[in-house]
């Protein structure tokens, strides 16, 4: 019988492993600061509106739009201590980038345990360079 289980993807820190973190990141700051802005612009122009218009939307939009702009904040420093965190990565080291999913064998009288423990492939710069996988044993 085949069954699915979970694979741990680890990742060997190197200089270019710490590049693309360190790029990925950045560029998710730069988007939440561009929909920061974006959000000023629109909300600007929508205020004036309502405050001629309709005060009591005028003072719900203003609530709102605070909610939006710490909920962007909040994600702005959780992203920015994830950079410190990737700056701090020592090379050599391993970290878990994600998991995947497999296939295991198995059969009556195998130690279900076994086989379903945690599995790993260890990849440095995209290449694979280790499986560890105590399904195999």
């Amino acid at each position: 019988m085949i069954l699915k289980r979970q694979i741990l993807l680890k990742a060997i820190v190197t200089e270019r492993l710490k590049q693309e973190l360190h790029e990925s990141v950045t560029e998710a700051i730069q988007r939440v600061e561009d929909e920061q802005d974006e959000l000023d612009k629109q909300s600007r122009r929508l205020m004036l509106e309502l405050q001629r218009t309709d005060l009591n939307r005028a003072m719900a939009f203003r609530q709102q739009l605070d909610a939006e702009k710490r909920k962007r904040d909040d994600l702005k420093a959780a992203l920015q201590e994830q950079l410190k965190e990737y700056e701090g990565l020592t090379l050599g080291e391993e970290i878990a980038r994600g998991t995947l999913e497999g296939d295991v064998e198995v059969k009556v009288g195998d130690n279900l345990e076994e086989k379903m423990g945690q599995a790993e492939i260890v990849v440095q710069d995209d290449i694979i360079k280790e499986i560890r996988d105590p399904a195999a044993a």
